[in-house]
């Protein structure tokens, strides 16, 4: 099967998630193992593929990253660097709802054990710890700061597990089986259409799908196990990186609930317009004005750069428009090195004239118009 997310599932890279899901939903039923008893092998295989490329694209920041990086990008960012597991897999709900209208009979525990393996038929039967929520903000770096490695400090208001009960919800520890859905975590509300049995499974509302109930609630945290905190989070940006870039902090989330997993922390980069530079990739751009008779007769100047400030010539007959290269003084390249500052000259001409001026102007256009009515002079003569 391809490695391309979009051509496992033959969407466009414009695709809209309604569309995804439809494709999807089509290529769930091709590769069930069911329609496929002569190698369900093989079908597991592909059915787990499209999966991973569903996992991506229907999420907003998976499939940017995947995007700009590829599925090497997407592995090292969300699946720990490795292959896709079904532990990676975040939208059981949807892969719920896809199976619903063609499953019979059983429970989808069933199914997701023989398609997922260990991992999802855990998941699917009860959850006493769930994972936290992932959180995300956005911090703003200037061009300066991407020069090199730079240091954001953010006040970040997150919850973690209550001191007083170490997470557990509980006063004294104790807990005890749900008793609305006898220690299963599920709700199932089972449906018959015509010969068919359709069993759509949901967390238990009374335990929240834990299968457990606390007699002696946590007055701290009211039996959640969950405070909230205001953390410092110390953030390293990449240098060079791009606006609009995620970065990822693992474990910086919300923690989970009852003792499981804390969720992750996404920092969106926005870099700032700058007063002076305009970005071009790695290259910055500076527009630079000039006089009239800089342009004309050379100059050398002093212009900005991200570092500091620099000498550069201005070379006689320089044209408005005309770029000069300053190699080395733009951003940070990903593969090392630094990209270059591109000098745009913009030639100022005079408004204000005194009669001085005008009169050595109209010496200066005098001597222009002989020159080029001897140059189409000696044109003729040729």
């Amino acid at each position: 099967m391809s490695h391309d997310y979009y051509e496992r599932l033959g969407v466009g890279k414009d695709a809209k998630k309604d569309e995804i899901k439809k494709a999807y939903r089509k290529k769930a039923k091709q590769y069930h193992p069911d329609k496929n008893p002569q190698d369900q092998e093989t079908a597991r295989t592909k059915f787990k593929e499209i999966s991973e490329a569903y996992e991506v694209l229907i999420d907003d920041e998976k499939r940017q990253m995947y995007d700009k990086y590829g599925e090497a990008g997407v592995r090292e960012q969300y699946f720990g660097g490795s292959d896709f597991t079904w532990k990676d897999f975040t939208h059981r709900e949807d892969v719920e709802d896809i199976f619903s209208e063609f499953f019979r009979g059983g429970g989808f525990g069933d199914l997701f054990g023989d398609l997922f393996g260990r991992h999802m038929s855990q998941r699917t039967s009860r959850s006493r710890a769930r994972r936290g929520n992932d959180l995300r903000i956005t911090i703003e770096v200037t061009l300066e700061n991407l020069k090199k490695v730079s240091e954001k400090t953010v006040r970040l208001r997150r919850k973690v597990g209550c001191d007083d009960c170490q997470g557990s919800g509980s006063k004294d520890g104790t807990r005890d089986t749900c008793p609305q859905c006898q220690g299963t975590g599920e709700f199932r509300d089972v449906r018959r259409q015509g010969f068919q049995q359709l069993i759509r499974i949901s967390s238990c509302p009374n335990c929240g799908g834990t299968g457990e109930s606390i007699r002696n609630p946590c007055p701290s945290c009211n039996g959640k196990g969950l405070a909230e905190r205001t953390d410092t989070i110390n953030i390293k940006v990449p240098p060079g990186v791009n606006d609009g870039s995620i970065l990822r902090i693992i474990g910086k989330g919300d923690a989970g609930y009852r003792g499981g997993p804390p969720g992750d922390l996404y920092i969106c980069i926005h870099v700032k317009p700058h007063d002076t530079f305009v970005r071009r990739g790695d290259d910055v751009v500076l527009r630079q004005p000039i006089s009239f008779t800089q342009a004309a007769l050379g100059d050398t100047i002093r212009i900005p750069t991200l570092d500091d400030k620099v000498d550069m010539k201005i070379p006689p007959g320089t044209q408005p428009g005309q770029e000069f290269r300053l190699r080395g003084k733009g951003l940070p390249r990903e593969r090392g090195g630094y990209g270059d500052q591109i000098v745009s000259v913009d030639v100022s001409v005079p408004k204000d004239l005194n009669a001085r001026q005008r009169e050595l102007l109209k010496e200066f256009s005098g001597i222009e118009d002989e020159k080029r009515k001897g140059w189409f002079d000696k044109k003729r003569r040729k």
